[in-house]
């Protein structure tokens, strides 16, 4: 049997909308993340009857909670939009670590309305916010597509400390670096100075 593949939590990550701008402009990503959870309920009556119990199960309801640290923000301010003028939201789950053969990714998509938000303000910590949502009907699984921006964004690639100066390559040598992977880990040296000289040398392992 194939091996289980645990997932990270912090690989599933929330995008948010209004729901009257989804003819206008695209989903964002819920900025400064901390918690997401969903959570659904189906609660069941059981009936005692002469011929024994029958169970009834109601209907299924389903609310979110995120969190997120406040911040200057588009996704920041229609939480607040979403609350205080009772818009219906769109809201996805998504798993960064599930993909389909065409590269989508695993998400959960649902239609909610804001019923609670907290924020907090304390004087000695980062303001943060913690809005509760309930969904209307029943959440929808499926697979989406993230642009190439929204994936160097999640999954950003290593850079040097030099000035880009053009368009980023995006493969690890940007600012004069070298990505990990690219790299032989065991060719790796110790930087040495030999005694009659400023030039820098290199040996295996140890002094030249």
């Amino acid at each position: 049997m194939a091996e289980v593949q645990a997932l990270a939590g912090k690989r599933m990550v929330s995008y948010f909308r209004l729901l009257k701008n989804a003819t206008k402009e695209k989903a964002e990503i819920v900025p400064l993340e901390g918690d997401s959870n969903i959570d659904f309920k189906r609660s069941s009556k059981s009936t005692t009857t002469k011929s024994g119990n029958i169970s009834t199960s109601a209907g299924l309801t389903t609310e979110i909670d995120q969190t997120f640290y406040e911040g200057i923000s588009k996704v920041s301010d229609e939480f607040y939009d979403a609350i205080l003028d009772d818009e219906v939201v769109e809201y996805w789950l998504v798993n960064l670590d599930r993909v389909n053969k065409n590269g989508q990714f695993w998400a959960i998509y649902a239609r909610a309305k804001v019923t609670e938000d907290k924020p907090s303000f304390k004087a000695d910590s980062t303001a943060e916010r913690s809005p509760k949502m309930e969904v209307i009907g029943t959440p929808r699984r499926g697979y989406l597509t993230l642009s190439d921006y929204d994936q160097d964004m999640l999954a950003y690639a290593f850079r040097g400390i030099d000035e880009i100066t053009d368009t980023p390559k995006e493969d690890g040598t940007d600012g004069g670096g070298l990505a990990y992977e690219n790299n032989n880990p065991r060719e790796d040296t110790v930087p040495t100075r030999t005694a009659n000289t400023n030039k820098s040398t290199t040996t295996q392992g140890g002094n030249a």
